[in-house]
This record gives structure tokens, C-alpha cells and sequence, in this order.
């Protein structure tokens, strides 16, 4: 019989994970599939976030470390989760992500973009600044300024000062 424990050998890595998550994280989490589900009215944004951490778990979907955090591995499964249900249900919902924005075409520049915004949630993550990470969430997943002032909750002049944060950040933190 075989070890029970070697039966999912990629849970190595995703359950210590899981526990090491913050309230801030789970808050993210939570926000994120809240702005999803406010996008595919047809969704709960609880249950999404337990589908993606469901499909992680099983398998279905592989968190790779060296290219995401686990709570943007996270994300990016729920953003996937919320387009194919969309798209099954005949919505024209907009899910774009950024990398698809900035390079389509090019995988090359599409990994720079991708270690840009690891970097950014990296200076943001370490000063527990979760408004700005919240803010770079949304907007990682497609959402405008509208969306993201409703779901978060803030007011436009809240929403500038992060986003004004964040670009001040990308500018000093960035390579040029």
C-alpha cells in the first residue's frame, strides 16, 4: 500500500502555505474573489476563493514559486475560475490581466512584467501595506477605477492617493 502522504507530493509545499497565510492575506483573498464575483454576478465570491484553494489542493492547478507568491497564485486561479464561467454562461465580462495587456505577444517581456509586479507586491507585502496590494490585485484582474472604488469601498480621492502610491513605489523600486 502506498504512503498516504506521497499521494500528493505537490501538497509539500501549498499546506504549510496555507497556514502561514495572514488575516491580511486572507483579506486579499477574500476582496479579490468578492470583485470576481461582483464581475460574474452569477458567482460567491467565498466560494470561488475555496474552489481555487480546492483545485490548488487536488491538483488541478500548480502553484509555481519561483514565478508567484501563493496569494497571487491564488488570485490567478480565481481570475481563470470566474473567465471560464463567464465565458460558459455567455458573458462578456472584462477579466483582462495586465500581463495579457502589456505583452501578449511577447512571453519574454511578459516575464519581466511578471517579476515588475512580484517586486511591487514584494515592497508593498513587507510594509503590510494591504490597501495597495488590494488596489494592485484589482487591477491585476482587470478591474477600472469604478470597480475597484466600489468593491474596496473607497472614495475617489482614497483610490488616487494609493494609486499614486503605488506609481511612486514602481518608479523607485522598479529597474529602469
Amino acid at each position: 500500500m502506498s504512503d498516504p502522504g506521497n499521494a500528493r507530493p505537490w501538497t509539500h509545499a501549498i499546506e504549510p502555505a496555507i497556514r502561514a497565510m495572514s488575516d491580511s492575506d486572507w483579506y486579499r483573498l477574500r476582496q479579490a474573489g468578492r470583485i470576481l464575483a461582483w464581475k460574474v454576478p452569477t458567482m460567491d465570491g467565498e466560494a470561488l476563493l475555496f474552489d481555487a484553494l480546492e483545485r490548488t489542493l487536488d491538483g488541478r492547478r500548480r502553484w509555481n514559486q519561483d514565478a508567484v507568491d501563493f496569494v497571487g497564485h491564488l488570485i490567478g486561479v480565481m481570475r481563470s475560475i470566474a473567465y471560464h464561467e463567464s465565458k460558459r454562461r455567455g458573458l462578456d465580462v472584462g477579466l483582462t490581466s495586465s500581463m495579457d495587456l502589456i505583452s501578449p505577444d511577447n512571453p519574454e517581456q511578459a516575464m519581466v512584467a511578471e517579476e515588475l509586479i512580484r517586486l511591487l507586491r514584494t515592497h508593498f507585502g513587507e510594509r503590510d501595506d494591504s490597501l495597495a496590494l488590494m488596489v494592485l490585485d484589482a487591477m491585476e484582474i482587470g478591474c477600472d477605477g469604478p470597480t475597484i472604488r466600489a468593491q474596496l469601498d473607497l472614495s475617489q480621492t482614497q483610490l488616487e492617493t494609493v494609486v499614486r502610491r503605488v506609481r511612486r513605489v514602481a518608479l523607485r523600486v522598479l529597474p529602469v
